[in-house]
């Protein structure tokens, strides 16, 4: 099954690439990179580091071709790694309207109203599709004992809160700490509120069941992943081990492309968006709470 890439400026184009044709050189899969397609507008601020990545993924038999209908034509599926959110929507329209299944890495967009056209187009060329963060893949969130904290009620959470002048506040790394948050316990955000210090932001969300969650996104403190997960009969703690996250990351990945059950809805990803898009705002507006309506 070969697998097609639209966009060069990530090292997830050749860490994906890797890490896919390991699984393939050791029997585990069918699914290959083989193709990259790239506008060549790149948002990455250093380009000798695009080039270093192209350069790579070409050693691991990545093709790259200077037409986006030809490279489609040939793939069976479609990676979106483009860094930058704001295009996402237009790199997945064309594989999604061909009914490929398409992986757009994160942040799916930068605007709510694209992720919801995402969703549309989607649904309406009955294409497979879902985005993620590889927090998402954190062996400690599986790991929670449910059934010795009871109802989960609150999450304490913190994670890098690094910027891309690219993209908008919260989108660039923000999404990490969110989505960590989201697979703990699913959607249902109904309100945001977020303030920016010089350092860091503070991102609170609130769902309509009664859950609440507190998310800190440091600038200055250590490269970590953590959260403080309470229920109503006992609370645990947790800091992330960084180094079995994205084997399983593009192990999920590939069971996509094999056919399986994505790893996530793709509904619950636009509503990650639409929770960054208010934490924007509410920062822009000193922290009002700003209502979302998640998609059906």
């Amino acid at each position: 099954m070969k697998l097609g890439v639209i966009g060069a400026d990530s090292s997830h184009l050749p860490e994906f690439s890797r890490r896919i044709k390991e699984m393939h050189d050791a029997g585990k899969t069918e699914v290959r990179v083989t193709h990259l397609w790239t506008d060549g507008e790149h948002d990455w601020p250093v380009a000798e580091d695009v080039e270093k990545w192209i350069s790579d993924a070409a050693d691991l038999g990545v093709e790259r071709v200077g037409d986006l209908p030809a490279m489609l034509d040939a793939v069976d599926g479609v990676l979106v790694l483009a860094v930058n959110g704001h295009k996402h929507l237009r790199f997945a329209t064309p594989s999604l309207e061909r009914g490929l299944p398409t992986y757009i890495d994160k942040p799916m967009t930068c605007d709510g109203d694209q992720a919801r056209a995402i969703l549309e187009v989607a649904r309406a060329g009955n294409a497979r599709c879902y985005s993620a963060s590889s927090l998402r893949f954190a062996t400690e969130l599986a790991a929670l004992d449910r059934d010795a904290l009871g109802r989960l009620v609150a999450i304490d959470a913190t994670g890098p809160g690094e910027l891309n002048p690219a993209m908008e506040g919260l989108y660039h790394y923000g999404v990490h700490t969110i989505e960590m948050v989201d697979a703990i316990w699913g959607p249902g955000v109904k309100r945001v509120s977020a303030v920016e210090f010089e350092d860091r932001p503070l991102v609170a969300l609130d769902y309509a069941d009664g859950r609440y969650a507190r998310l800190r996104l440091d600038r200055k403190g250590s490269y970590d992943f953590a959260a403080t997960v309470h229920g109503e009969k006992a609370m645990t703690q947790f800091k992330v081990d960084f180094g079995p996250v994205y084997t399983r990351l593009v192990e999920g990945m590939v069971r996509f492309f094999e056919g399986g059950t994505a790893p996530v809805e793709l509904r619950d990803i636009v509503e990650n968006v639409l929770v960054m898009e208010a934490g924007n705002r509410s920062i822009r507006e000193d922290g009002a709470w700003v209502s979302i309506e998640a998609p059906q």
